[in-house]
């Protein structure tokens, strides 16, 4: 009997002494017996910060481009051969300076023929008025001669708009783009010479959410800035509101001028742009990282506890506001002064143990305050 009971204990003892290193292999890790004070897994550091109440600046953001105030593609009025390029690609023209001159020898030849007449029409014209009162000529002789005059200075006028038309000039002051036209080119009515802008001042085209329509009027600021100059702002002022909503996109469009006296901006250039409004009530917020989405909805890891060796997360679901310099807006979920992870929520869990680090690696090693972590 004793035997058997030996046997039994041994065979018990080996059974567990094999589960224990089944487990082991396997890779898990038992747990620590009761009593212990560390805890069963490592903790995962992360960073925090607070959640603040106060007032936030009140934007709406929205992209756009860039447009020139004047910008037009100089084309030819009339057809004819090419005799004269005025100008250089890219210099600066201005208003009425000849681009281009076509040829205009008919015209010239048809004006000189034309004036001939109009001086024989005006010595007729005279003549006839002077006999008028001396019965040597009727009215009727009178109201033929001024006819004739009036109609050969109607050509005139006709002949010397053509001759106008074969001088291409400059609508208004501003650069000139890339040549189009080549000396000796015949052109036709409308063909393009050179494209000229007037980049002096500029209209920022900017789509904004339907919902902003009663939020924006005429004078207030719009901040933009550009891929080109990276944290650079340029400031103008919404001008104009388009009158209805895009179906399509459901978007307004708002058209603000601002001022390019050093040409740094050129029309074309995609924008980011915010309007200014008044200032927000108070609200709560945190940064933009400490926001978590999925389908089910937004959520932070709020910290629970103080002492630093029993730390832990929760999950808090949250609903958002807009965004704003980088912070996110909280409507309910968290209170003012609770501690959220912002970075490091990858690898956590609902009662997670952490460990409060000083450093954001989200943030390009930025420090935290220092009182995020009390």
């Amino acid at each position: 009997m004793n035997k058997t009971l030996k046997r039994w204990a041994g065979g018990t003892a080996l059974l567990v002494a094999g589960s224990t290193l089944t487990v082991t292999l396997l890779g898990v890790t038992p747990a620590i017996a009761v009593g212990d004070t560390e805890p069963s897994l490592p903790a995962i550091k992360v960073a925090v910060a607070k959640v603040t109440q106060g007032p936030l600046p009140n934007l709406l953001s929205g992209i756009g481009e860039l447009e020139a105030t004047r910008q037009v593609m100089v084309t030819a009025e009339a057809g004819g051969l090419v005799t004269v390029i005025a100008f250089r690609a890219g210099e600066t023209v201005r208003a009425g300076q000849t681009l281009v001159q076509l040829n205009d020898a008919p015209e010239r030849g048809e004006l000189a023929r034309l004036q001939a007449q109009a001086s024989n029409a005006r010595s007729r014209l005279q003549r006839t008025r002077l006999l008028l009162p001396q019965q040597a000529a009727t009215q009727e002789q009178l109201d033929e001669a001024e006819a004739d005059f009036r109609q050969v200075q109607g050509d005139i006028t006709r002949v010397k708009a053509l001759i106008e038309q074969k001088r291409i000039k400059a609508p208004f002051a501003g650069v000139l783009g890339v040549r189009k036209v080549n000396l000796g080119q015949f052109v036709q009515a409308g063909d393009a010479m050179v494209s000229l802008t007037d980049a002096q001042t500029l209209f920022a085209n900017v789509n904004l959410p339907e919902r902003t329509l009663s939020a924006l009027k005429p004078g207030q600021d719009m901040q933009l800035t550009v891929d080109a100059y990276p944290g650079r702002q340029f400031t103008g002022k919404v001008s104009t509101l388009e009158p209805r909503i895009d179906p399509g996109t459901r978007t307004l469009l708002v058209q603000a001028t601002l001022p390019n006296p050093d040409k740094l901006l050129a029309p074309g250039m995609y924008v980011n742009a915010q309007v200014s409004l008044p200032t927000s009530e108070q609200v709560l917020s945190v940064p933009e990282t400490a926001v978590s989405y999925n389908s089910y909805g937004d959520y932070v890891y709020t910290v629970q506890g103080d002492d630093p060796r029993t730390l832990s997360v929760r999950l808090a679901q949250v609903k958002t506001g807009p965004r704003i310099a980088g912070r996110v807006v909280l409507l309910d979920g968290v209170k003012a002064e609770d501690r959220v992870v912002t970075s490091g929520q990858l690898r956590l869990s609902n009662g997670a143990h952490i460990e409060i680090i000083p450093w954001d690696n989200v943030a390009l090693k930025a420090p935290l305050d220092p009182a995020s972590n009390k």
